[in-house]
């Protein structure tokens, strides 16, 4: 019921924030998850305030299988993400800014072990979490290419590392 009501809370800031947003941004990343021990994609939407200094968003990240053997047993784990995060730019120097961010997250973990005599066991766990971290950007007219750290505080914790670009759409302001 919790996980319910913040998708609800989550969905209804989304709303709100579509009203008040000057521009959006949407874009994708490549992405390195240490735990899970490999790379994965990532696409986010973003909301950026009317000052440029905020942005906020859905995100989602899903890593290539991992497959490893334990004890004999062939253990495989997939594993997505649904983050919504928030940013606060700091402006270094023109057309580059360093963020903190801060959100939450849900983690969603299949892991199946296969024993000797082939027989699949399945598990599955739906994760609630959150992040923390920091980044940095170069702006271009439109385009903005980033690099970003953060770690999710979890069952499933983990440090993620990001490098990727986004486009946005509408008027722009210079710390945007």
């Amino acid at each position: 019921m919790l996980k319910v009501k913040i998708l609800f809370s989550i969905c209804a800031l989304l709303a709100t924030s579509l009203v008040s947003a000057q521009t959006w941004s949407l874009g994708g990343a490549a992405i390195y998850g240490d735990d899970i021990g490999e790379p994965g994609i990532h696409a986010r939407g973003y909301f950026n305030s009317k000052n440029g200094k905020t942005c906020f968003g859905p995100e989602f990240s899903r890593f290539i299988k991992s497959t490893e053997t334990i004890n004999g047993h062939e253990v495989s784990k997939q594993l997505s993400e649904v983050n919504f995060n928030l940013h606060y730019i700091i402006e270094l120097k023109e057309e580059w800014g360093f963020y903190p961010l801060i959100g939450l997250n849900m983690s969603f973990e299949k892991e199946e072990i296969k024993d000797d005599l082939g027989e699949v066991e399945v598990e599955s766990k739906d994760v609630f979490g959150a992040n923390l971290g920091a980044g940095i950007h170069r702006m271009g007219e439109k385009w903005i290419f980033f690099a970003e750290y953060d770690h999710l505080f979890s069952d499933l914790s983990q440090n993620s590392y990001l490098i990727g670009a986004f486009y946005t759409f509408g008027k722009t302001t210079e710390h945007e």
